[in-house]
């Protein structure tokens, strides 16, 4: 199972596009918390802004793909949502600062234009990314064609760049704000405009494989959603969303915690602490994971991929309620290939099987509906109420006890469906990869 490093151009440039893309998101959304936290946001707002912005996924990513489907435009629309999101990131630098006029403890910062302002471009900048990453994917699928499951070969390169960009983005702000009361982001708002113009560069390149539109795509598509097995991929991406949505949006959030009650001498370099979990996760936890994405699936198939990564939430949850050190969080990101990389590559590419001919954009923007909209959604709003109600260690002792029954439910029902299905599929493919 080693790579093997022969060249293909049409790959090469895949590679490089997920690496630049990652490198450009990377250094703002996992510091957007902490970016509004400074800024004076409470942490219920905080989780109410996060619960709202995920919700676009729920139109964004089905109608992109559809769209681009329809019109043949996967090209034209991703490198014109790369180039804009590169300059609306650096827009959230100028935008007015609001932690001055005693709106930190209440909704009444609700009420605060700056407020608005504020989250109008982190928004539009969010909206561009999603429809950027969905058609990404899509892309990606139709170069490769039927070689699908080399998918975590090329996915992996945009692991190893947002590792890369975090650990860069933590150092560089915490050496730029030395001295300074409050972290300046600014080198975080450079840097990630620069990797996105190079991405835009780099993306141009792609020629991708022209497939055909389904003459009846809406009813294919609405024919695959009938599967109860289908269903249930999309349930269990929706649980893996919300689990997911904790460590997104509330990891650095905690480690700030963890550094205020405990370990105050960590707090000059906590943003270098915090991209280097970032950087542990992406370069070591889901490296393995995504090179050997495509023999791991044959061998445990999607359903049992699914089990393995709620059972390691339950155990990466509960060691977060134990921690007293950030730096212990550390060998902990470890697991976030088996939690994050597992469920993710196992929704990505199961879409990828069962899409008909002409609906790949259409399918992975239901799964990213099911895991970014729904799921990353429900999880933000709940892990800000949570957090605000019971602190960072505490609601991460509860989730853990969450995701092991969600592991025990899940096992029992994706048991079930399969016991059910195999006399009626009598050994097809399907049945095979799930």
């Amino acid at each position: 199972m080693f790579y093997k490093f022969n060249i293909n151009k049409k790959l090469l440039l895949m590679k490089l596009s997920f690496f630049f893309y990652d490198c450009g998101t990377a250094p703002i959304n996992p510091f957007l918390p902490t970016i509004a936290r400074q800024r004076g946001i409470p942490v219920l707002v905080i989780g109410i802004i996060f619960t709202i912005m995920p919700i676009f996924n729920i139109v964004t990513r089905p109608i992109t793909g559809y769209i681009t489907d329809r019109w043949h435009c996967h090209k034209q629309v991703f490198l014109t949502a790369s180039l804009l999101n590169a300059f609306f990131t650096l827009l959230i630098h100028f935008t007015p600062d609001f932690n001055d006029n005693g709106h930190t403890e209440d909704l009444g910062i609700l009420t605060h234009w700056k407020f608005w302002v504020f989250l109008t471009t982190i928004t539009v900048r969010m909206l561009l990314w999603m429809i950027g990453d969905v058609l990404q994917d899509t892309i990606c699928l139709e170069i490769l064609g039927d070689d699908k499951k080399s998918y975590g070969r090329q996915r992996v390169w945009g692991a190893i760049g947002w590792g890369i960009s975090t650990l860069l983005v933590g150092a560089c702000v915490d050496w730029y704000s030395v001295d300074e009361e409050h972290k300046n982001y600014l080198p975080a708002y450079l840097i990630s405009m620069t990797f996105l113009i190079c991405h835009s560069i780099v993306a141009s390149q792609l020629n991708k494989n022209q497939t055909c539109t389904s003459k009846s795509m809406i009813k294919d598509v609405l024919k695959i959603l009938c599967d109860v097995k289908v269903c249930s991929y999309i349930v269990w991406a929706v649980f893996a969303g919300i689990f997911t949505a904790y460590i997104w949006f509330y990891l650095f959030l905690y480690i700030e915690d963890l550094a205020n009650i405990y370990c105050q001498e960590r707090l000059p370099w906590i943003k270098t602490i915090q991209g280097s979990s970032v950087t542990v996760q992406c370069c070591i936890g889901e490296i393995p994971i995504y090179i050997m994405s495509g023999y791991i699936l044959k061998r445990i198939g999607h359903i049992t991929a699914f089990s393995i990564s709620f059972a390691m939430f339950s155990i990466r949850f509960f060691l977060y309620s134990i921690i007293k050190d950030p730096l212990w969080v550390l060998p902990v990101e470890l697991t976030n290939g088996i939690t994050f990389g597992l469920a993710f590559l196992a929704g990505i590419s199961y879409a990828a099987e069962v899409a008909p001919s002409g609906s790949a954009g259409t399918l992975q923007g239901l799964f990213g509906m099911a895991f970014h909209g729904i799921g990353i959604s429900f999880g933000s709003f709940s892990a800000g109420y949570l957090f605000g109600r019971m602190g960072s260690s505490a609601s991460f002792e509860l989730l853990s006890y969450v995701a092991f029954i969600t592991f025990l439910v899940q096992l029992s029902i994706s048991q079930l469906i399969m016991r059910m299905s195999r006399p009626i599929e009598n050994g097809t493919s399907i049945e095979h990869t799930t």
